[in-house]
């Protein structure tokens, strides 16, 4: 039996081979001279040779629509609507130079002034519908509003140190026409500011005070006050603008570092205490050092709210609570609660912890009238400092009985006119800092400051 071997041709290999490649001039040659049913010379088929890989079929393209508009950020109470109507395929873009500048270090009462300046980096006008700073301080000038793509513009800012001393951060919000997460923008300036002589902490602050803890504790705080200036410092006569207060200085380096030590002076009233402590430093740039001083000062039995002030045109019954808090070391016990008048029904719930919370209730009927001179909420304790507890209540007169007094027949009515001299008197009044009430900077560390003048910078 003769067996019969054909060539088998090139093509027959593409289907086989991950290699897709041409045939070869020798393949083609063989391709030809070989039949199907023609006997052919023993031997071995031929391997294709190793050609480039050819390049892998195009995707198929794909088919993008049109670019359409996103919805512009809708306004709100703070930010206004756009003025800037975008056409099709029309989308703005912010870029700034810097969102964070850093003044580095200057002497409390320079002004900071710097320029923001950005890019619009996008294909359609880009508007800025609001800059606002985090704080009265810091103020921005006036900027461009409406930029073109391609175009730049600049927010200047003013931010002033007052009476600041170390570290200061503070942000400007920028809102913009701008799509999604890229429509606002916050920007930074930071640096650090110093004092002539620099208090650290900055206050005397005591917290909450109870009579339990101002027996069992040293009411002290202890502040540093470093002279940042090449002169000398002697810190002396030393005066309390309160007497719930009293302070000490002791140097620790001879003209330059020294302790302020601050103490209560009990028995202390009730509420917020508040107050300076001044000190003449001997130094021309700063001669005078005030420290602010505070405490507030809670009573061993303490109600919240400590009266209740109801409308007389009320829609209907109601309930109100009073929540007592026992601010003394021992537990206390509260007896005969009483309202003073009989319509009103008064209830007392000891809460956790036993002993040192109540809740007192008050059921107020529709039909109550509060009496010209009021009523009141009583009950007892075993409180030697409070040994009886009275709550007010008072009546408020609805809007509608105020102006039916004021036009009344017969109701006087003055207007006093606004004169010249009332509007000069007034424009004449100083500005109050913006810096009290609020905390502008921590403390700051206690290197000598370096020579420093107010920071700019200019786009060139």
């Amino acid at each position: 039996m003769t067996i019969r071997r054909m060539a088998i041709p090139a093509w027959a290999f593409v289907g086989l081979l991950t290699i897709n490649s041409p045939l070869s001039a020798q393949e083609k040659k063989e391709e030809g001279a070989a039949k199907p049913d023609q006997p052919a010379a023993a031997q071995p088929a031929p391997t294709p040779a190793a050609q480039p890989a050819r390049p892998a079929a195009p995707k198929p393209p794909v088919i993008k629509s049109m670019p359409q508009n996103k919805v512009a950020p809708k306004p709100t109470a703070d930010i206004p609507a756009p003025t800037v109507t975008l056409k099709a395929g029309e989308v703005p873009a912010i870029k700034f130079d810097t969102p964070v500048y850093d003044f580095g270090r200057i002497r409390a009462g320079q002004d900071v002034i710097h320029d923001f300046w950005f890019t619009n980096t996008g294909t359609g006008p880009l508007e800025l519908l609001r800059v606002r700073p985090s704080c009265g301080c810091t103020q921005a000038g006036a900027h461009d509003k409406i930029v073109q793509p391609g175009q730049t513009g600049k927010i200047p800012i003013k931010m002033s140190t007052g009476h600041a001393a170390g570290p200061v951060n503070k942000t400007v919000m920028v809102s913009t026409n701008v799509t999604g997460e890229g429509s606002n923008i916050t920007l930074q300036i930071k640096g650090e500011v110093w004092q002539p002589l620099q208090t650290t902490p900055t206050s005397a602050s005591f917290g909450r005070l109870t009579a339990e803890s101002m027996k069992s504790a040293t009411l002290e705080r202890k502040l540093t006050i470093v002279n940042n200036t090449e002169a000398k410092a002697a810190l002396t006569d030393i005066k309390s603008s309160t007497p719930s207060f009293k302070a000490d200085v002791k140097e620790l380096e001879p003209g330059k570092k020294f302790e302020l030590t601050v103490a209560v002076v009990p028995p202390l009233p009730p509420g917020v205490i508040s107050g300076t402590i001044e000190i003449a430093t001997g130094v021309g740039d700063m001669p005078k050092l005030q420290v602010p001083v505070s405490a507030y000062v809670t009573a061993d039995v303490e109600i919240t709210p400590n009266q209740l002030t109801l409308a007389t045109n009320r829609p209907g019954a109601m309930q109100r609570q009073f929540f007592v808090r026992n601010n003394s070391a021992r537990s206390l016990k509260i007896t005969d609660l009483k309202a003073s008048n009989e319509k009103l029904k008064v209830a007392i719930l000891e809460t956790q912890p036993v002993g040192m919370a109540y809740r007192v209730s008050l059921d107020i009927p529709a039909d109550y009238q509060i009496p010209e001179k009021g009523d009141t909420i009583t009950f007892k304790t075993d409180n030697d400092t409070m040994p009886m507890v009275t709550i007010p209540i008072k009546s408020t007169p609805a809007m509608t009985d105020v102006t039916a007094q004021f036009n009344a027949p017969g109701a006087t009515k003055v207007v006093t006119p606004i004169t010249e001299k009332d509007v000069a008197v007034l424009q004449a009044q100083p500005k109050k800092d913006d810096h009290a009430g609020h905390d502008h900077a921590a403390p700051a560390p206690s290197t000598p400051p370096t020579p420093a003048g107010t920071p700019t910078n200019q786009k060139k």
